[in-house]
């Protein structure tokens, strides 16, 4: 990711933060107001009781890329359900270069079998994070252990008592990169 001007008339690409298991979704609105974006996918073999059934699956969950005129096209993209934030990096929209984003397509092309995503290893203990969805949603809380997959355990900061609740980790969003 780098950084530029988002007052810049020139288009680029930027990450928006979705609702969780809305990025399918969104990129077919995307799509449809001709909003250029690109949703990293790739097919993963998915048991059900009765049987096992193929499908597309986000490689990263709740993200979606969007190449546009930042000042210009920013609410557009807002607007549209499914859609929550643009990530900000440093105070500015984060940019991703089109050449990592070609390495990212090639990968998925040539290594989408053997690709491992870990997201829970991004949510450490001492990390602090933003809960985007439930009754917490906007507080930024810190982490004090992943019990699983799924869940974490937050703490609010500043408080010499310690509430601990567990939320799913879908609910959360790394604070560094938002704002």
């Amino acid at each position: 990711m780098s950084e530029t001007n988002p007052q810049s008339e020139e288009s680029a690409w930027y990450i928006v933060y979705t609702k969780p298991r809305a990025e399918k979704k969104l990129s077919e609105l995307l799509n449809k107001y001709k909003i250029e974006n690109y949703l990293p996918i790739r097919k993963e073999r998915k048991k059900w009781t009765d049987r096992f059934k193929w499908i597309q699956v986000p490689i990263l969950p709740s993200y979606i890329f969007v190449r546009i005129v930042f000042w210009r096209d920013k609410n557009k993209v807002l607007q549209l359900p499914g859609s929550v934030q643009f990530v900000f990096q440093k105070g500015q929209p984060a940019i991703v270069e089109q050449n990592d984003l070609d390495v990212l397509e090639q990968g998925l092309k040539d290594y989408a079998e053997s690709l491992k995503m870990n997201r829970e290893l991004l949510f450490q203990k001492g990390k602090m994070v933003k809960v985007i969805d439930g009754s917490f949603a906007g507080k930024t809380m810190e982490i004090l252990k992943v019990k699983n997959k799924t869940l974490v355990v937050l703490r609010i900061p500043g408080v010499e008592t310690v509430f601990s609740y567990e939320i799913n980790m879908d609910h959360l969003a790394w604070e560094e990169l938002l704002v």
